[in-house]
């Protein structure tokens, strides 16, 4: 298609390098249509070559390319001026070019721009300078890309890692695996770990062909820790001192990639470095326009539109803006129903302190209507309490069914108001790997939300969650606040379980006699 065409469509990587200096050169596309790409391949990029065709001037596109590797934090830019030979190497050509092109990046806060007149074609001013331009007497291209100074990534940043894999080859080693992406870290380091701020001390670090002693920034490596505590893909292991902040809705500036138009308020997927999150956004604060760098007022986005929206996750995650840190301050967002990425964001600042849970709770507050009969009638007419029942364990979801069954009938035999949601409903709560279709997180606040309007009425609500963490417990249990939640372990590893069932009998026996003790009034 792109021979078809005469253009670039998907991002190219070449590698090459000279005496002075090895380069990886990420080809992009400059068609509108294929915004999306150019972006990828500026997000990782040190210096940008901006293509300007000498026969048509500084277009729409140019100042919107400019744009995005501005926003992506690409500070030196080459502006390559080709197709010098199609203008008979005009210098007033050159000359007009780059006045009209310093004028937008005045306004657009853009610095560091280097002019070079080139012709790719014939090869003028790319490795030596060409005799049929004597009036540009500076550097040729290839000179430049060898000697601009390009800054270092920041060493001194205190020690970030998104785990990616959580390695569990054996019952012996349980490591977590990641990159690098801010600071460096070593044995013996105090961590902790975000979202939860659990802590604990780095034991060993492993890489493929053994252990090394200091990972530094950028190198990809699996921690293990002294202390069994709760780790998740997803979560991110930082220095103990650490300032990274925890939120879960941000000012963003949002580049749209999609022909379908952003949709405030439409629940969207964020993919934030490892984490899958559920989110939605706001209208559009403004629109840039790309020509005069304008805020317009706006309503959404279209294909290939910069402008600015609150973003509300339905998570905390830990974040840094992008200003300050390009890996932690960036994320994705893609539709729910295509799985197409349809816009990048960039994080500006959160917009409160509040954890997601505490505004949940805040809002359900606020617009739950409480009817004539209240929590304490309920009770007496019952003869018992409301209690959340969580089975969790390594167990088939067979046995889920199994237990949730007995249970359920035991209790209603003993006069208890209970109401079961078997396994049928709960879909995917019973994998602890995250699905396209449905996210763990999803699952857990939707049943969150029926378990809460059963403890409302005084029911006994009974269901399961697979590997059910800490964590996520903590969230049941401030989720469904003032009412009790009790766990029950069906297998034989330790967890967050306050009561095991190791078979039928015992259950039957021993534990309902315990739950109907403790609900009863």
């Amino acid at each position: 298609a792109e021979r078809e065409q005469g253009i670039t469509i998907d991002v190219a990587y070449r590698y090459f390098s000279t005496n002075k200096r090895k380069f990886i050169v990420a080809d992009t596309p400059g068609h509108e249509q294929y915004t999306r790409n150019m972006a990828t391949g500026a997000s990782t990029a040190d210096l940008a070559i901006l293509i300007i065709d000498a026969r048509h001037g500084v277009l729409t596109q140019t100042k919107r390319h400019s744009k995005i590797v501005s926003l992506l934090g690409v500070r030196n830019i080459c502006l390559a001026v080709n197709k010098m030979d199609l203008v008979d190497y005009k210098q007033d050509v050159f000359d007009t070019i780059c006045k009209d092109y310093q004028k937008f990046a005045d306004q657009a806060g853009i610095s560091n721009i280097t002019a070079i007149p080139i012709s790719a074609l014939k090869g003028d001013n790319i490795t030596s300078l060409s005799e049929k331009m004597p009036w540009y007497s500076k550097t040729p291209l290839i000179n430049f890309l060898e000697t601009i100074t390009i800054p270092k990534p920041a060493q001194n940043g205190q020690f970030a890692m998104p785990v990616q894999w959580v390695n569990r080859p054996n019952l012996d080693f349980r490591g977590f695996a990641g990159q690098v992406v801010s600071g460096s870290v070593s044995e013996g380091d105090a961590i902790k770990v975000l979202p939860s701020g659990k802590q604990s001390t780095v034991n060993t670090i492993v890489m493929m062909d053994g252990h090394i002693e200091t990972a530094p920034l950028g190198q990809s490596v699996t921690l293990t820790l002294d202390d069994e505590i709760d780790v998740s893909r997803g979560d991110m292991i930082v220095a103990a001192e650490s300032a990274i902040k925890i939120a879960n809705e941000f000012k963003t500036t949002i580049l749209w990639m999609s022909e379908e138009t952003l949709v405030p308020n439409k629940q969207y997927w964020i993919k934030f470095r490892a984490k899958l999150i559920t989110a939605t956004l706001s209208e559009p604060h403004y629109k840039l326009d790309i020509n005069t760098l304008e805020k317009c007022s706006a309503d959404t986005l279209t294909l290939n539109e910069i402008g600015e929206c609150d973003v509300y996750l339905d998570q905390d995650i830990p974040f840094e803006p992008y200003k300050d840190n390009h890996q932690l301050g960036s994320f994705i967002i893609i539709d729910r129903v295509s799985n197409n990425t349809v816009g990048m964001g960039l994080i500006e600042t959160s917009l409160s302190k509040k954890t997601w849970v505490d505004q949940f709770v805040e809002k359900r507050s606020k617009y739950w209507v409480h009817g004539l009969v209240d929590e304490q009638a309920r009770a007496k007419k019952y003869g018992h309490k409301p209690l959340l029942i969580i089975f969790t364990g390594d167990v088939n979801r067979e046995t889920y069914s199994q237990f949730q069954t007995v249970l359920e009938k035991a209790l209603f035999d003993q006069a208890i108001m209970t109401y079961r949601y078997g396994v049928g409903f709960m879909g995917t709560s019973y994998n602890t790997d995250t699905s396209d279709t449905q996210l763990r997180q999803d699952i857990i606040k939707e049943l969150n939300n029926i378990a809460y309007a059963c403890l409302d009425a005084g029911l006994v609500f009974i269901t399961g969650l697979k590997a059910l963490t800490e964590a996520e417990l903590d969230q049941i249990k401030r989720l469904s606040s003032p009412h009790n939640v009790c766990v029950i372990r069906l297998d034989d590893n330790d967890g967050v379980a306050a009561l095991r069932a190791e078979n039928i009998t015992i259950l039957k026996q021993t534990l309902v006699k315990k739950i109907v003790a403790n609900i009863k009034v």
